[in-house]
């Protein structure tokens, strides 16, 4: 009995102390490592979530600034097709009063014309003057 106590003893001392030991330091590391992972796992998450808030915030920005853009596009297009129109229309009228006043021109033109006109077919049918 005494050589097994001995035995183990000796047993414990070189061999099952130190595998103990390494077994508990190798714990020891594993829940580090795992505290360590944990840590940065959160941070990751986060520093995730604070940049799709980010995003989320810098395309709603974008959104605003496109409407507001569209908003004075659409503004400034009406405000030329009014200018386009109002100048469209004293074009039209302006060439409306033109047309007008040489229509009067060859009106008379045509009466003077057609008497002048007459008159001669009447002097060549008759053959003198009238």
């Amino acid at each position: 009995m005494v050589i097994f106590i001995m035995n183990y003893m000796v047993v414990r001392r070189f061999f099952l102390k130190p595998i103990n030991g390494i077994l508990e330091a190798r714990e020891t590391e594993t829940r580090s490592a795992e505290q360590l992972y944990e840590d940065a796992l959160a941070r990751f998450s986060e520093a995730t979530a604070q940049t799709e808030a980010q995003l989320h915030a810098a395309k709603r920005e974008a959104a605003q600034l496109r409407e507001r853009f569209r908003g004075e596009a659409g503004a400034y297009r009406q405000q030329m097709v009014d200018k386009t129109s109002t100048e469209a229309r004293q074009i039209v009228g302006e060439a409306d009063e033109r047309l007008s006043k040489d229509v009067a021109v060859a009106r008379e033109q045509i009466v003077r014309e057609s008497e002048s006109l007459a008159l001669l077919a009447a002097e060549r049918i008759l053959g003198r003057a009238v």
